[in-house]
């Protein structure tokens, strides 16, 4: 979290409490696809594993939400396209729009990627080639961590990044039955954006969604939240 963003809450006296629910591991690879006429970046996470020593420079590339295009031109690569709806579904519909003729995408993502992107370009009679570079892992030490704090604090917010995140909690949660009767009651949900929040809304309500789906405007939503329940 954002200093800028730290000091707003502790402003409004709440409590940040941070516990990684996924954290990124490189998955080894030697050889990346070289021919293609795309590269698709979904995370930032899939920039910050990518060896940019064996990415076609000839590619247009495409990256998904701001944090993801900052990070890319950070190390000095400009963005062809950046879908308006920073999630997949958001963008199928958006670069299918855009190109014209058939695409060969090159897709580097985590081994939890869904499968969205792959199946609408395919289908549309595009070529998806696909490398996982990187995986998430749920640390033992950090569940561990999530289990004292749910036993020993009562939370009034959580917010979570991504469907995983929630998989992860929701694992924690599931093995509780310590935890109190009123647990999900009190607590309010915050979600990045829609695909997120259609996971968590299986089980439970969600009650705070920013309406552009980055952490800066789920921080800001938040705040807003807690401003209005003042």
């Amino acid at each position: 979290m954002p200093d800028s963003i730290h000091q707003a809450f502790a402003k409004k006296e709440v409590e940040v409490i941070t516990i990684p629910l996924n954290r990124t591991v490189l998955q080894p690879y030697e050889y990346l696809e070289r021919d293609y006429d795309w590269i698709f970046f979904t995370s930032s996470n899939a920039v910050r594993y990518f060896d940019f020593t064996q990415l076609n420079s000839h590619a247009q590339i495409l990256a998904i939400g701001n944090q993801t295009v900052k990070t890319l031109q950070d190390l000095g690569y400009d963005v062809d396209f950046q879908p308006k709806e920073a999630f997949s579904e958001g963008l199928v519909k958006e670069w299918l729009s855009f190109v014209n003729g058939k695409q060969r995408v090159f897709w580097p993502h985590s081994f939890q990627a869904r499968r969205v992107i792959y199946n609408a370009l395919t289908s549309r009679g595009h070529v998806v080639l696909e490398k996982v570079i990187y995986k998430n892992e749920f640390y033992p030490e950090d569940q561990d961590r999530l289990r004292k704090l749910l036993l020993n604090e009562a939370l009034d917010y959580v917010l979570f990044a991504s469907p995983s995140a929630w998989t992860s909690f929701s694992k924690v949660t599931e093995t509780m039955l310590q935890l109190p009767a009123d647990f999900w009651s009190r607590l309010k949900i915050a979600a990045i954006g829609p695909v997120t929040a259609k996971v968590i809304e299986k089980e439970h309500l969600v009650a705070v969604q920013p309406k552009i789906y980055d952490m800066p405007h789920l921080y800001e939503c938040l705040l807003q939240e807690i401003e209005h329940e003042e």
